[in-house]
């Protein structure tokens, strides 16, 4: 009986959707090129933001600053969840995604005066950003693949499946091209200079301070990495702003379906009734964790601490392929093999890898196995963020 109900209520749920945006006001070329935009506007936006995070750690070392601010930045994306829809039902999704932009505009732009004063508050401001950021590309995405959909009179499952294809295969090439700008221009401040003691490297570099075991990158090269990520930055609120149509049907959804705040934290209490979806968080926890340490501790502790912070670009970019195509490959072997198989194949990647790095002692020239590392971490992350969509 529950489950009956439940279908009748989402059926009733998606045929208001689809009636709210059943006028589509663009042509189907218009609403290609907003996807390409909108792609666009991420890939230009996360390829700064991607590499800053994995050079944080690195960069920042003083009092632990770089770790300080993505702690802050992750720990407030967490609360500014529950206020995404609010934000989205006055902004609407296109204006949403122009001010998050500009949030993480300024966030590169914090860090050529990396200081609590600075850094920290524009660590705030991106947190509380991200979250409405990504529920705006959602509702952005899916409402135009709607009002699509019927233009072309076609399933609109099948095109919100397309156009989140498109979108993503733009989007997780960030790691690619934000690291390959790093390794290059770093690699030139620190030429021919390795760190001379790694004996406090990997596993004991826990509470041991390693910044005076490895050559800073020159501050020109630093200010001319984070120019040029602030340049990045400012041509996605460029496209978001001038080459992406507002959509006021996307408004109209998110008022008619979305409550308050506190209407949504209520829903989110009841959900936890749901002895199934209780058993994912800490699955939900773990994403979080192992992705703070593949960016925080791993590019320092690890890559930094023996191969200097230029390394960092070229090992994370083995990373981020790894992550791509092993984000495809589970989506069609999630058909296959079901998701508690790529569960349990996730977890035994990161289990061993988390063992072989708590016993391994790296040193200069263990440069390989960091890229085995980053690859064998990529495919578990693509487990992790895959299926738990």
């Amino acid at each position: 009986m529950s489950t009956e109900y439940s279908n009748n209520e989402n059926q009733t749920l998606l045929n208001t959707q689809y009636r709210s945006v059943r006028s589509g006001i663009f042509s189907r070329k218009r609403h290609w090129k907003n996807l390409i935009v909108l792609s666009l506007t991420f890939l230009f936006c996360f390829t700064a933001y991607g590499a800053i995070q994995n050079i944080q750690s690195s960069v920042n070392t003083s009092n632990g600053l770089g770790f300080l601010s993505l702690a802050i930045v992750y720990g407030s994306l967490m609360l500014s969840s529950l206020l995404a829809p609010t934000v989205i039902k006055y902004f609407g999704a296109k204006w949403t995604i122009v001010f998050a932009t500009l949030c993480y505009c300024i966030y590169s732009y914090a860090n050529f005066f990396p200081s609590y004063a600075i850094l920290i508050p524009s660590s705030f401001l991106l947190g509380f950003s991200a979250a409405p950021l990504w529920v705006a590309q959602g509702t952005y995405l899916t409402t135009s693949a709607i009002q699509l959909s019927e233009l072309i009179n076609e399933v609109p499952e099948f095109v919100i499946s397309r156009f989140n294809g498109v979108m993503f295969a733009f989007f997780q090439t960030n790691q690619i091209w934000g690291n390959i700008l790093s390794f290059t221009i770093l690699d030139a401040g620190t030429e021919d200079q390795k760190p001379t003691n790694v004996s406090s490297c990997g596993s004991q570099s826990c509470g041991a301070p390693i910044e005076s075991n490895q050559p800073s990158p020159g501050k020109n090269e630093v200010q001319l990495l984070f120019c040029i990520f602030s340049v990045s930055g400012m041509l996605a609120v460029f496209l978001s702003i001038c080459f992406l149509d507002e959509q006021p049907s996307a408004t109209t959804r998110i008022e008619t379906d979305t409550g308050s705040s506190l209407s949504l934290v209520l829903s989110t209490v009841r959900l936890m009734g749901n002895f199934k979806l209780f058993l994912l968080i800490p699955v939900f926890v773990y994403t979080g964790i192992e992705q703070a340490f593949i960016f925080g501790d791993f590019t320092k502790s690890y890559i930094t601490c023996t191969q200097g912070v230029s390394a960092v670009g070229l090992v994370m970019i083995a990373f981020g392929v790894s992550d791509v195509i092993s984000s495809l490959i589970c989506g069609q072997l999630e058909k296959i093999t079901g998701r508690i198989f790529l569960f349990c194949l996730g977890s035994v990647v990161h289990t061993g890898l988390l063992v072989y790095l708590y016993v391994w002692k790296p040193n200069q020239q263990a440069e390989w196995q960091l890229y085995i590392i980053a690859v064998g971490w990529g495919v578990g992350d693509a487990v992790f963020q895959t299926q738990c969509a």
